[in-house]
């Protein structure tokens, strides 16, 4: 295999440039947006802020066909600004993955089409936040990094900076240690402190960073200001809700990192997204179950339990005492590029899938391990091609840690391989309508893997309307 290699997706932003100029009349801004048209929105959104999370292997993916064109943003964002819930969650999307301007720079880096919905003011005061909860995020970042890299004595001048009073009232630093580790600043430095001692314990968090990192798909600093960036961006909204320029729809689901990886020799992609999530335990496990994926998802229209993978009998999956399951899930997925069901992509997996639980250290409840593989793959429909089979590889997980006071780490990643519908064509880039998808795979797969945790998300406060608190009045430890 070609190794991977970092790359920053020009191809699709110049893509979005070059092909939306020429289909742009067949796809006016609707008045009224029905559901449809909000996914189209959606993935247009994710077209054009896939950013640098895109890593590839091999030959990039340079085109797509016409027919998957995206949206224009300006588009895009107007017709999800009749969902607030869906506008809230572009403009993270957009914002989390655009670069904060640098000291003196004035002019902003948001993509124009957003100043409708944050203006040029707000971008300013985002920024700032953003920069200021990422100076106490870098300082904890190389705190954790020296410690991952067995490097005691660094370590050890980084927590005698950490301990300075300016660091200690960082917002940055403190949010980002209690999303973390559950614990104030003043109780890390002193947990750090007998850790680095101790030669036992110091190992033990070595291995617990390395967990994180293979866990989320990033490297500890990586992920680190990500969360600060989570942080400040859920501050920053606060602030405008309270003074009364802004509505935010309630959210339980941050998206805080969605690495994307694609391999263009063997054409797989995988998407990990790792979420912030408020939620009571039962609840939460309850909307986790494979059964209710559907429930509010953008992409996932059925799923359900069968006993046979040709008769797809209704069933039930086999239920240890202790909660875990097995079973067989029927699912039909279908993704969306345009205002009728003509331009959708449908699919029809039965997946294996299980439950099992785990205990973590210091928490009273367990931490959510869900695994599914590709069973059967029974139909597909792209455009006007419809036959059987249509994926050759479906798997991942879903990982939900608790993180105390009714918050928690949610960790969902999911490898799709697109089977070739014209393997005899001869073709690539944008012609090679047979790979046409997976073309479309790394803004696609990122949307459908994160719409699942958004899902998830709806179904927890469908079942407990009662905002929950961000305190630690129902700590586990």
């Amino acid at each position: 295999m070609a190794p991977v290699v970092d790359v920053r997706p020009v191809i699709y932003r110049c893509l979005v440039g070059m092909v939306v100029e020429e289909v742009a009349p067949a796809h006016p801004a609707a008045k009224v947006a029905d559901d449809d048209a909000h996914k189209y929105a959606m993935l247009s959104v994710y077209y054009a802020s896939i950013g640098d999370r895109f890593d590839i292997a091999g030959a990039p993916s340079a085109f797509v066909p016409p027919e998957v064109a995206p949206l224009p943003l300006t588009d895009a964002l107007s017709i999800l600004a009749t969902d607030g819930a869906r506008l809230d969650q572009a403009l993270w999307q957009i914002v989390r993955h655009t670069p904060i301007r640098q000291a003196g720079e004035q002019k902003s880096r948001y993509p124009p089409e957003i100043t409708k919905y944050l203006d040029l003011e707000q971008q300013a005061a985002l920024d700032e936040s953003r920069a200021d909860y990422r100076k106490g995020a870098s300082l904890l970042a190389a705190c954790l990094r020296a410690c991952h890299h067995d490097d005691p004595d660094l370590f050890g001048a980084l927590m005698k900076a950490a301990a300075d009073e300016t660091v200690l009232d960082n917002a940055g630093f403190a949010r980002v240690i209690r999303l973390l580790f559950d614990q104030s600043p003043e109780e890390f430095l002193e947990q750090m402190k007998q850790t680095r001692s101790d030669p036992a314990e110091w190992h033990r968090a070595r291995q617990r960073i390395s967990a994180i990192e293979d866990e989320v798909g990033l490297g500890i600093a990586a992920y680190v200001e990500q969360l600060a960036a989570t942080a400040a961006y859920d501050s920053f909204l606060d602030r405008l809700r309270r003074k009364g320029k802004r509505d935010r729809a309630p959210m339980t689901i941050y998206p805080v990192a969605s690495p994307i990886q694609q391999s263009t020799d063997q054409l797989w992609t995988s998407a990990t997204v790792t979420t912030l999530a408020h939620g009571k335990y039962d609840i939460l496990l309850d909307a986790t179950d494979p059964a209710n994926w559907h429930d509010g998802s953008d992409v996932i229209a059925t799923s359900r339990y069968v006993d046979d993978p040709v008769e797809l009998r209704p069933g039930s999956p086999h239920r240890g005492k202790d909660g875990s399951l097995e079973g067989l899930l029927y699912e039909v997925a279908a993704m969306s590029w345009g205002r009728d069901t003509a331009q959708q992509g449908v699919f029809e997996n039965v997946l294996n899938v299980s439950r099992r639980y785990e205990s973590v250290p210091g928490h009273r409840r367990r931490a959510i391990d869900i695994r599914f593989s590709l069973c059967r793959s029974i139909s597909s429909r792209v455009l006007w091609d419809t036959r059987t089979g249509g994926i050759v590889m479906n798997e991942g997980f879903m990982r939900v840690v608790p993180l105390g006071g009714n918050r928690w780490r949610i960790t969902s990643r999911k490898l799709l391989r697109f089977s070739d519908r014209t393997p005899y064509s001869g073709t690539n880039g944008w012609t090679d309508f047979g790979q046409m998808l997976n073309y479309l795979a790394p803004a696609a797969l990122s949307w459908w893997v994160e719409t699942e945790t958004y899902s998830l998300g709806k179904r927890a406060a469908a079942a407990d309307p009662q905002p929950q608190s961000d305190g630690n009045e129902d700590r586990d430890a």
